[in-house]
C-alpha cells in the first residue's frame, strides 16, 4: 500500500504531459483516462471523525482531493452500495462513518489519499455458502475471449448493468463493492442484493466480478456497477416479468441481462424490452427465450469449448455457456453465455458513452470472431467511417493576365466585325452606273 503522488508532484507530471502533447502535437482530453492499473489498483480514503473541526462529507472530500466540490457525485457513483468493515453502505453525499473507504478518481491529490488494491477487510463475509471448488478447466470461457486486454480501454466504468432474475448476492466473493442495493419486485422486500439463490449471483460474477487473479476465471468488466432486480427464482408471470424490466429500464442502467426463468416471446414482456429499448437500454437476453429480432436486443446462444452452438435455438451471436467459471459454479446454458455479451456491452458502452443502445448492439454483431462474441474487438476495432463524396474539383483561380486576354479577344473580334461592315458599305456606294434600274434618265 503506498501513499499517492503528492499534491507538489503529480500536477507537475500533469504540466510535462501537457507540453510532450504540444510537443507531439497530440491533444490530450478534457480528463485524461485512467491509468491502466486502475482496475486493480485504486486511489481511497479512510473516513475519519472529522475535518477541521466539522463531520466529513462527500462534498467536502471532493473539494479536498479533487479541488472540486461538485464532483462529489463522482464519488458517491464509484461507493454507493459498497460493503463497509462495519458491514454497512453509503447511500447519500452525508452518509459517512469514521473507518469507511471511500474509492475516488484517479485524479485525486492529497497526503490522505492512498493507492493499491482496497484491504481485505472492506468486505463483509457473505450469508451464502458459495463454493470454492470451480475446476480450472472451466476457465475456458474467459481464455477463449481474454475480455482483460480491453481494460486498459474500457473497463466497465460508468456503466450500470441490470440483471434481472433470480437476485444477487452482494456481498459474495467477487462481488463486494460492485452490486447496487437493486429492488424486490417478486417479494416487495426492498432489495435484490441479499438473495443466496437462482442463478443471479454467477451471472453477475461474470458480468463484473473481480476475481482476484485479473480476470483469469471470470469477470468481463469489474468495473461496471450490477442492478439486481428481483423477479423469482423460479420462472415469473408475465406481468411481474414486464415490471421487473421496466423497473429496470428505469434505475439508469445502460445494458439489461434477462435471465433464463423470464419469457421473452410473452407480448407483455416483449412490450416491456421495445420499451427499454427506445430509452437507450442495450438488452440482453438468452438465445432459449426466443424473441423477435429487434434492433438494441441481442439474443445469445451458448457455445461449447468447440465454438458450435449447444442448441439449434435462433441466436444473433454466441458466447462461452458450457461449463463455464464463475462464482460458486461453473455454469451451462445460454443465459452464462448472455452474461459474456452484457459484460461486453458494459465494455464498449464504457469505452464509446456517445454510442446508441442499437449501435452498440450493432458494433458487438459486426466484430465477432467465427459467431463469437469478441469484447477486445468490439472495444477496440475503429468506428465504419462512410467515404466522403468526391467533390468537383474548384474552378482554377483566374489570373489578371487570363481577364485581360478575355478581354482582348473580344475587342479583336468586334473590331473585325466593325471593319467587315465598312467594307462592304464603301464598296456598296460604288456600284457602277450600268447596273441602275431602265427607264431612268441618266
Amino acid at each position: 500500500m503506498v501513499r499517492a503522488m503528492p499534491a507538489t508532484t503529480r500536477p507537475v507530471a500533469l504540466v510535462v504531459a501537457a507540453v510532450v502533447a504540444t510537443v507531439t502535437g497530440s491533444a490530450l482530453p478534457a480528463r485524461a483516462e485512467p491509468p491502466a492499473d486502475a482496475v486493480r489498483n485504486q486511489y481511497f480514503y479512510t473516513v475519519t471523525r472529522g475535518h477541521q473541526g466539522a463531520p466529513e462529507n462527500l462534498r467536502e472530500i471532493a473539494e479536498r482531493f479533487l479541488g472540486d466540490p461538485q464532483r462529489a457525485g463522482e464519488i458517491l457513483e464509484l461507493n454507493v452500495g459498497r460493503v463497509q468493515p462495519d458491514g454497512g453502505r453509503l447511500t447519500g453525499l452525508d452518509d459517512l462513518k469514521p473507518g469507511w473507504r471511500l474509492v475516488l478518481p484517479w485524479d485525486a491529490v492529497g497526503a490522505e489519499v492512498e493507492h493499491g488494491p482496497l484491504p481485505a477487510d472492506a468486505a463483509r463475509p457473505s450469508k451464502c455458502r458459495w463454493s470454492t471448488a470451480v475446476p480450472d478447466a472451466a476457465s475456458w470461457g474467459q481464455s477463449l475471449l481474454t475480455p482483460s486486454g480491453a481494460w486498459t480501454v474500457a473497463d466497465g466504468s460508468g456503466v450500470k448493468v441490470a440483471i434481472v432474475g433470480s437476485g444477487v448476492d452482494g456481498s459474495a466473493p467477487g462481488l463486494a463493492g460492485r452490486v447496487l442495493a437493486g429492488t424486490d419486485v417478486a417479494g416487495g422486500t426492498g432489495r435484490g442484493d441479499d438473495s443466496c439463490t437462482g442463478s443471479g449471483t454467477a451471472l453477475a460474477g461474470i458480468v463484473a466480478g473481480d476475481d482476484g487473479a485479473a480476470g483469469r476465471t471470470f469477470g468481463v468488466a469489474p468495473g461496471a456497477k450490477v442492478i439486481p432486480v428481483k423477479a423469482g427464482a423460479t420462472k415469473p408471470a408475465p406481468a411481474l416479468a414486464a415490471t421487473a424490466i421496466e423497473v429496470a429500464a428505469s434505475s439508469g442502467a445502460g445494458v439489461l441481462l434477462v435471465g433464463a426463468t423470464v419469457d421473452a416471446a410473452n407480448p407483455q414482456v416483449s412490450a416491456a424490452i421495445k420499451e427499454a429499448i427506445a430509452g437507450d437500454v442495450v438488452v440482453v437476453i438468452p438465445a432459449a427465450a426466443a424473441a423477435p429480432a429487434v434492433d438494441g436486443l441481442l439474443r445469445v446462444g451458448a457455445a461449447g469449448r468447440d465454438g458450435r452452438p449447444s442448441t439449434s435455438v435462433a441466436a444473433d451471436l454466441l458466447a462461452p455457456g458450457a461449463e463455464v467459471a464463475t462464482i460458486g459454479r461453473a455454469g451451462t446454458g445460454p443465459e452464462y453465455a448472455a452474461a459474456f455479451v452484457a459484460g461486453t456491452i458494459a465494455l464498449v458502452r464504457s469505452a464509446h458513452p456517445g454510442m446508441s443502445a442499437v449501435q452498440v448492439t450493432r458494433r458487438v454483431l459486426d466484430t465477432v470472431a467465427g459467431g463469437v462474441v469478441a469484447p477486445v474487438a468490439a472495444v477496440t476495432t475503429p468506428a465504419a467511417v462512410e467515404p466522403a463524396a468526391v467533390a468537383a474539383p474548384e474552378p482554377a483561380p483566374r489570373s489578371g493576365l487570363g481577364t485581360l486576354g478575355t478581354v482582348l479577344i473580344a475587342v479583336a473580334i468586334g473590331l473585325g466585325v466593325l471593319v467587315t461592315m465598312l467594307l462592304v458599305a464603301h464598296l456598296w456606294r460604288r456600284r457602277p452606273a450600268a447596273l441602275s434600274p431602265p427607264g431612268r434618265a441618266g
